[in-house]
């Protein structure tokens, strides 16, 4: 992955009802990739990379931490 391949993508989430943000680089995102980075910085992560089960079940542990209306905007 080249510097130049980075784009830079805001990712907007709430956790327990609470809106959050962050700016994250990477070549490119999707609705899954915000959901994984999302729980990363919200610290919920566990909830997602603990059991396994697929992106569905993931999500839906996510949301069972609290982590809920995961969206994501480019900024370049």
């Amino acid at each position: 992955m080249t510097m130049h391949s980075l784009h830079r993508f805001q990712i907007h989430y709430r956790l327990h009802g609470r809106p959050c943000h962050f700016e994250q680089r990477d070549t490119v995102m999707s609705d899954a990739d915000a959901w994984y980075y999302a729980s990363l910085h919200s610290g919920t992560s566990p909830a997602l990379q603990d059991e396994g089960g697929g992106q569905a079940m993931q999500c839906a542990r996510a949301r069972e931490a609290g982590l809920s209306d995961v969206r994501w905007l480019r900024l370049d």
